[in-house]
């Protein structure tokens, strides 16, 4: 009878490692973040207004879970378990500060409308990632689905593509009513053969960018839907044709091969850092024009690297008329003068750049910083003295790569909309492994699962 319970218990036991490296889970995810992670994807063309407001379901949805999360967040930082992240701090405080120069600027008003929704697209995906993601596993299960979700919006952008059309979003567009690209000129959108495709997402950079993420994150999943992760990313990011997340994401394959040749060498990433800043100062020292050394060779395109350099010349002056708090966060005043000026369209296609007009240059940093401080507490793929598992450590290196990638790339892009939702998305999930990770070692912990 004995050995029959034993056999018995074994059998579960291997059932449910199979199930796990077949890439099926038990783990159960808070409806809140499924609804996040399926929501951020939706197209503009399915918002509605309230009174004035235009809210999209995915702000709908922060409107209604804020003060949980906030109450959440307030009771994790005192909890006995919990595990400091720097970006626990930074990113409310980067929140908070998006208002202090709009409202010096534009008034209260336009800061609590305007700037509110974008404030709260910033800090509530980071701080609903860290409260819901309370249990081991859930980390891995939550990056599945978003694999999946962004792999499907990378199929979606075929229909774009055959059509030359955005047709996703018109056809979505012909049933609310609302249309946010109405008198778009898709003859600009040619790439060659190609057409700049953006799915459901609101540019071809955005949908570029955010399949370079799902790409990489891919690479970690395992089980049958992996194949279907992998080519549904890789295609929505050669239909963007983005010259941005391209690169990016040959940098990003390119750490990926260097961490694995290096693996054995636990100074790899101190090296490769130490080698960027001296290849940094050593181009700011000795070129004529660094920034747009830099700028043009992080694009694919000269004249796309040529009309970036150019924004920065002409829009670098109008921070530093106003480096604290900014020139405003309004596009009725200053981009007017901005365009005028130069002669270029308006617009300003580089976060650092944008975030530094609107926020001043304290703004700008202390965003750049709540991009970079999830990364505080280690996921050493190597350091099996973690709390982690060997998939989780994987994860973590990657998102923190990620990471890595939006700085780099957002000298020449700017991010907003759904690929800034999701960027404070993974910035959560990235803290939530680190702090994982500095917890005791659950005894027993499997390093294969």
């Amino acid at each position: 009878m004995a050995q029959t319970a034993n056999s018995d218990f074994r059998s579960s036991d291997e059932l449910q490692a199979t199930l796990r490296r077949s890439g099926a889970s038990s783990v159960k995810l808070p409806l809140v973040l499924v609804l996040i992670t399926l929501s951020m994807f939706l197209p503009e063309e399915t918002s509605f207004f309230l009174g004035g407001l235009r809210l999209t379901l995915f702000r709908l949805i922060l409107l209604l879970i804020t003060p949980v999360v906030l109450l959440r967040f307030a009771q994790m930082t005192v909890s006995g378990d919990y595990r400091f992240v720097w970006s626990d701090v930074l990113v409310p405080v980067a929140g908070l500060w998006m208002f202090v120069g709009p409202t010096a600027i534009n008034g209260l008003g336009y800061s609590l409308v305007g700037i509110g929704i974008l404030a709260l697209q910033f800090c509530i995906p980071y701080m609903a990632a860290r409260v819901f993601l309370t249990e081991r596993g859930q980390a891995v299960t939550l990056v599945r689905i978003l694999c999946i979700a962004i792999a499907t919006v990378g199929v979606l952008a075929i229909f774009d593509e055959f059509s030359r059309r955005w047709l996703v979003r018109e056809i979505v567009g012909s049933v609310t009513g609302y249309h946010d690209f109405a008198g778009a000129d898709y003859s600009d959108l040619m790439r060659g053969f190609f057409f700049r495709a953006t799915s459901t997402l609101e540019h071809p950079i955005l949908l570029g960018t955010a399949c370079m993420g799902g790409l990489l994150m891919a690479t970690t999943m395992r089980g049958a839907l992996k194949p279907f992760m992998l080519v549904g990313s890789a295609l929505g990011l050669v239909l963007s044709v983005s010259s941005s997340a391209l690169s990016g994401a040959i940098v990003g394959f390119g750490a990926l091969l260097y961490n694995k040749i290096m693996r054995n060498f636990p100074f790899r990433w101190g090296l490769a850092l130490a080698s960027a800043v001296v290849v940094t100062i050593t181009i700011f020292s000795l070129h004529p024009d660094p920034l747009g050394f830099i700028i043009n060779h992080v694009t694919l395109d000269q004249g796309t690297a040529f009309y970036r350099v150019l924004q920065w010349q002409y829009a670098g002056p109008l921070v530093m008329n106003s480096p604290i708090l900014g020139v405003g966060a309004t596009d009725d005043e200053w981009i007017t003068e901005f365009a005028l000026s130069s002669g270029l369209a308006k617009t300003i296609d580089a976060t650092w750049l944008m975030m530094a007009l609107q926020f001043g240059i304290p703004g700008s940093i202390l965003i750049f910083l709540s991009y970079i401080t999830p990364c505080s507490l280690s996921t050493d793929i190597g350091n099996k003295s973690l709390n982690l598992t060997k998939q989780e450590r994987q994860l973590g290196f990657v998102l923190s790569l990620i990471l890595g990638l939006v700085i780099y790339i957002g000298f020449t892009v700017y991010f907003w909309g759904s690929v800034q939702i999701l960027i404070a998305f993974l910035s959560g999930i990235r803290a939530h492994l680190g702090a994982l990770g500095a917890m005791p070692r659950e005894p027993g912990l499997d390093d294969d699962e």
